[in-house]
């Protein structure tokens, strides 16, 4: 084996690449070793703790996701809207391996993963942050008589049936269904929606922070 010890990135790489092709339970330092083609000790002298990989491999994760719903909201000239926003995370989430093979394919090992690291990343799911909607409602894009606190609760308790159901590839069904509830409940009938896409960029902004100083 090769004794030149990895760099975090590709301790990372390798770690979701597992995660991936084999599941949350093939993930150890010794199956990290064989993928990488060197030493434990090695892949420990970055990472000591194996929560710590754990930490890092989520926040990481997780930043890929959030950017590629703001890319989609950003390309999307509708894309400030609540339905917009909420249609394009809810397709991101299958369409991202590691999120598809953590959130929608094994629930129960993420749930296992989490305890174990005790909150110290962010995880890939439907969680609707307290202060998204009501900004978003504030900024225009969300229709003064609809109460965000209660299509945040929705939208949550939704996320978790779709991770139960695992729809598979009647997503984008699920996906345009979940955007015609939104048109027609909540979004605001405005013409332009940069407000929003300035809101949701801040909040994804605010959450990559948050998980990057944890």
């Amino acid at each position: 084996m090769d004794s030149t010890t990895p760099t975090a990135e590709q301790i990372l790489d390798a770690a979701s690449a597992i995660v991936i092709g084999d599941g949350i339970e093939a993930l150890s330092y010794p199956t990290l070793a064989q993928r990488l083609g060197t030493y434990e000790d090695a892949i420990r002298l970055v990472f000591p703790v194996f929560e710590t990989l754990l930490a890092a491999l989520f926040t990481r994760e997780t930043h890929g996701l959030l950017k590629a719903i703001v890319d989609n909201v950003e390309r999307d000239p509708r894309g400030g809207l609540p339905s917009r926003i909420f249609g394009y995370a809810l397709v991101a989430v299958f369409e991202h391996p590691f999120a598809r093979a953590l959130y929608i394919e094994d629930p129960e090992g993420l749930n296992r993963v989490m305890r174990s690291i005790d909150g110290v990343a962010a995880v890939p799911d439907f969680t609707v942050h307290p202060e998204l909607l009501p900004a978003l409602q504030d900024a225009g894009m969300i229709r003064p008589d609809a109460d965000p606190h209660q299509v945040a609760a929705v939208l949550s308790v939704l996320g978790s049936g779709v991770a139960m159901a695992a729809p598979g590839r009647l997503i984008d069904s699920v996906a345009d269904g979940l955007k015609l509830m939104l048109e027609r409940g909540v979004d605001a009938d405005v013409q332009d929606t940069t407000p929003g896409k300035r809101v949701f960029a801040h909040y994804a902004e605010k959450v990559a922070v948050r998980e990057s100083h944890r």
